[in-house]
Parts: structure tokens; C-alpha cells; sequence
């Protein structure tokens, strides 16, 4: 058992003895109000992790669209946008070996398989509300500005599509037979990062010392992981249509060709994005006063519009939810789509199949323009 000791300023020295957590909800309260005890320095002492909670107990669908079937113990970001789930299990659990592992990996399947990212950022605007926090404020207090929030959701998009996910076990004690499970999993997975967080608890004189140690990042994993590390590119328009001719097929590549052309045509906002393995592609209104408007992204030959404090919400007369209800509903007009109505603080996705006639195509630009028009309205109001 270790010793810790602690010297006070009268050179007293008092002995801090090891405790156990009075119980399971205690250290998942304490690693909500302090992330900093994921130890964000010894998972990367190069780029020490920053954190941002998503939500304590982030439902997990099993299917498409599907209801919640599990509950992980907490989702956080880290300021590279990877998805962190973290569970948490005391070792009087005994659970802390085989059945936490399967159900951690149970968590991880159907995650990147189907979370989808309106729900992971409405989770964290709910989330911010209920601590009445400013969500805007909190991403930048982490990110600061190196990179743009629009941009930093769309990457945290990309890296739960391609696996790129970390898993940390948290508990008092990590157990030899865990440890070697975490370190095996680590070597061997890929893009993803399995981790243990052991954080023990000492206390004395009314008074608690939290030591976090992380388990897992042997030197094999870390040269593994490395050597197979993807970067983020800058997208351009052949790129993009390179990536939606092999995903989406030709006729779609077509749309999108289309949609650049008329946005040019009428000097309206383009924007390619960066991303590591997802193209996107911005169209908006910039009305030369600050930033551009950003309308739709389309996210590897996926239309998505966005309904947040960085996007249309945060400009009139969008700002009022029965007029994004009245765009909502003009786009679902429109041959193909299916925006969902529930997500109108937060963002929503569609095919693209439906542009494909002429008809509909002009009823989309037709809205594209109502959208500017009343913006403009406002402006000049």
C-alpha cells in the first residue's frame, strides 16, 4: 500500500491514509465537477487532454434511430474532438474485470455506429443549461480559438464514423488481471484508445489528497498508434467530389456540382471544411458584416442544417423556433427529405437523393433564397 504524507506549514507531517469511495456515485460526481482527474497529462504529456463533459450518463442506442438501451457513465471531448467514454466501477465492484470489459465494448460498437452528432451536441447544450453555463463560453475556454466551433463538431463527426474513440476504466483500484486487459486492447485496437484511470483517495485531518495514475499506454501501443496516426486535411471541391462519387455514386456528385455552381452564381457563402476522413462543404449568405451565415454542411454527400448558437439560431429572424419549424417544414416539402422537427435547437441531416430532379432542386433554391431574403429583412430593419 502506498504512503502519502503531507507536510504542513509548520513542518508538521501528516499522515494520509488510503480510503476507499463511500460509493460508486461519489467518484463519478467527482470526475464530473473535476475532469481533471482523468489525468489529461499522463494520457499525452506532449498535449496534456482538455475536457469537455458532453453529459453524465449518455444513452447508447442499438440501433438506427432506436431508443436507448445502455447508459455510459460519462461522455467528454477532448479538445481534438475524440469521443471519451468513460465508466466507472469502485473495486469492491466485482465487475471490474471481464463483465465491465464486454459492456465497454458493447458501448463502443454502437456508439460510433449510431450516435448521432444533433444528439451529441444537444446533450451538451442541455447539459451547459442545467449548470447554467454559456455552451459557446465552455468550448472556447477548452479549444480557444485554434479551431471553429462548426468545425470542431464536424470533426468530432468524423472521428466517431471512423472508430476514433477513446475508452478509459476509472476505479479506486485497477486490478493486475484489468491492466493487462487495458494494455492488450491498446496494442491492439486502432484508431480507437482503451485506458485505466486508477484515482485513489487518501484522507487526514479533514482533509482529502485524489492521485489519479493512468494504465495502459505501454511504449508498443504508443509506437503503434503513431505510426498509423491520420492528419486533417483541407478539402477542396475535387476532393469532395471525389469522396461522394465512391460513397453516394455519380448522380449525387452531379447535386452537389450543381449547388456550387448556383451558390457561385449568386455569390452566396462557400466554405470547404478540414477533416481527416469526412469531406464537408459549407453554403450560407455572407453579408460582408462579420461572420458568414452558415445554412447547410454537407458532410460526405450528407445535408445537414444547424440550429445553434453558431449557426442559424443565432441570427433573426431564425432565432425564433416557429420560423425554424416553417423552414423545417418547407424542406421536408421537398422530395427525399426528412429534416427532423424535434432537433430545432440543435442540427438535423438529410439524403440528397430527391435534388436530383429538376423540380425539386429549384424548390431547394427557391428556399435558399427565402432564407437570405429574410435575413436581409432584418438587417435592414
Amino acid at each position: 500500500m502506498r504512503e502519502i504524507f503531507l507536510l504542513k506549514d509548520d513542518r508538521t507531517l501528516l499522515e494520509m491514509k488510503e480510503e476507499l469511495y463511500a460509493s460508486e456515485d461519489l467518484l463519478q460526481s467527482l470526475l464530473e465537477d473535476y475532469p481533471e482527474l482523468l489525468s489529461g497529462a499522463q494520457i499525452n504529456p506532449n498535449s496534456p487532454r482538455r475536457w469537455i463533459l458532453i453529459k453524465r450518463e449518455m444513452g447508447i442506442p442499438d440501433k438506427e434511430k432506436g431508443s436507448e438501451r445502455w447508459a455510459v457513465d460519462h461522455l467528454f471531448l477532448d479538445q481534438e474532438a475524440i469521443p471519451t467514454l468513460v465508466e466507472v466501477k469502485r473495486s469492491t465492484d466485482t465487475r471490474t474485470r471481464r463483465e465491465v470489459v464486454a459492456q465497454m465494448l458493447d458501448y463502443a460498437a454502437n456508439s460510433v455506429q449510431y450516435w448521432e452528432i444533433e444528439d451529441i451536441i444537444e446533450s451538451y447544450q442541455k447539459n451547459c443549461q442545467k449548470k447554467n453555463l454559456n455552451p459557446d463560453e465552455c468550448l472556447l475556454n477548452v479549444l480557444g480559438t485554434s479551431i471553429e466551433q462548426d468545425d470542431f463538431w464536424e470533426l468530432v463527426h468524423a472521428n466517431l464514423k471512423q472508430g476514433k474513440i477513446r475508452l478509459l476504466f476509472v476505479a479506486d483500484i485497477i486490478p493486475p488481471e484489468l491492466q493487462r486487459i487495458v494494455e492488450f486492447l491498446n496494442e491492439q485496437m486502432n484508431p480507437a484508445e482503451v485506458l485505466a484511470v486508477e484515482v485513489k483517495q487518501y484522507a487526514g485531518q479533514n482533509l482529502k489528497t485524489l492521485v489519479p495514475r493512468v494504465v495502459g499506454k505501454t511504449m508498443k501501443a504508443v509506437d503503434i498508434k503513431a505510426s498509423r496516426s491520420g492528419k486533417s486535411i483541407q478539402w477542396t471541391k475535387d476532393l469532395l467530389l471525389e469522396q461522394v462519387r465512391d460513397l453516394k455514386g455519380e448522380s449525387i456528385v452531379g447535386v452537389i456540382e450543381r449547388l456550387i455552381m448556383w451558390c457561385e452564381s449568386k455569390g452566396y457563402y462557400l466554405n470547404y471544411g478540414r477533416g481527416v476522413s469526412e469531406s464537408s462543404l459549407h453554403l450560407g449568405y455572407d453579408s460582408g458584416f462579420g461572420k458568414p451565415y452558415s445554412f447547410f454542411n454537407i458532410i460526405s454527400g450528407t445535408i445537414y442544417v444547424w440550429f445553434d448558437q453558431e449557426h442559424i439560431l443565432k441570427y433573426p429572424p431564425f432565432d425564433d423556433e416557429l420560423k425554424r419549424l416553417n423552414l423545417v417544414k418547407r424542406l421536408n416539402n421537398i422530395k427525399g427529405m426528412n429534416f427532423r422537427e424535434d432537433k430545432l435547437a440543435s442540427s438535423s441531416s438529410s439524403e440528397l437523393t430527391g435534388l436530383v430532379d429538376d423540380t425539386e432542386f429549384e424548390k431547394f433554391c427557391d428556399i435558399f433564397d427565402w432564407m437570405v431574403e429574410e435575413i436581409r429583412k432584418n438587417e435592414d430593419s
